[in-house]
């Protein structure tokens, strides 16, 4: 409600509260009428006391509740900036883990472990801030791959970690050959002004039953077996 109305309804409120107990006290027996001049300050009276105080109490108020909403948003940013990582936007290690025991108690899964391969070069050969353009590249692929459930962070250097809520390896492979194609797809200007291919390996485990520290791990040793057999592959858990 307005300021204006909340002033307007409380003065209001005064007044008729202020009249009807002059009513009831002038209809008791043996009560003499109430002379007119009364009737006047009953209704200019409440006015002028409930006004001034009415005015500043709802200013007191509005001024709470901004300050209550400000305390808010301020909260929820910085709730936001805790569990974001800064460079590429998606979710920290600690709000992904989070957000995945939430999730996995109504809708088991499947996790991804998505690393970029020869990451160490790109940043060696190039600097770091082409590095950093890598990684929100390919954070950007995950990202327009993955569907609105899908869980995604960075949990490390160059490394990814998915949740997908499915409940076949089937459709968390076929989502990983989709995310390694989005990748491949991808080119960065080096330093020397040459296209820079990416690629990632990806390990997939999962099923019911698996706890999140566990799955992942399943998944980072998928996606290491991935980098044995040649790089830019998907892997699933043995």
């Amino acid at each position: 409600m307005a300021p204006g109305w909340k002033i307007l309804l409380s003065v209001g409120f005064s007044l008729v509260a202020t009249l009807l107990t002059m009513l009831v006290v002038a209809s008791l027996p043996g009560t003499d009428p109430v002379a007119t001049e009364w009737w006047l300050v009953g209704m200019i009276l409440p006015v002028l006391v409930s006004t001034p105080i009415t005015v500043i109490l709802v200013r007191q108020s509005e001024s709470i509740r901004r300050l209550n909403a400000e305390l808010t948003e301020a909260y929820s940013s910085l709730q936001r900036t805790a569990e974001t990582d800064h460079l590429t936007g998606v979710a920290n290690r600690a709000a992904f883990e989070a957000r995945v025991t939430r999730l996995q108690a109504r809708r088991p899964g499947w996790f991804l472990i998505v690393d970029i391969d020869h990451f160490k070069i790109i940043n060696d050969s190039n600097g770091h801030a082409i590095g950093d353009a890598a990684l929100v590249a390919v954070a950007r692929a995950i990202i327009d791959t993955v569907g609105p459930d899908d869980i995604v962070a960075r949990i490390g250097g160059e490394e990814f970690a998915i949740y997908l809520p499915v409940g076949s390896s089937a459709a968390a492979l076929w989502l990983a050959e989709q995310i390694r194609h989005a990748v491949g797809a991808l080119r960065i200007i080096g330093e020397d002004g040459d296209a820079i291919p990416l690629a990632v390996s990806i390990g997939v485990a999962g099923g019911p039953g698996l706890t999140v520290a566990a799955g992942m791990q399943a998944a980072d040793r998928a996606m290491y077996h991935a980098k044995q057999n040649g790089r830019d592959r998907v892997q699933l858990a043995g």
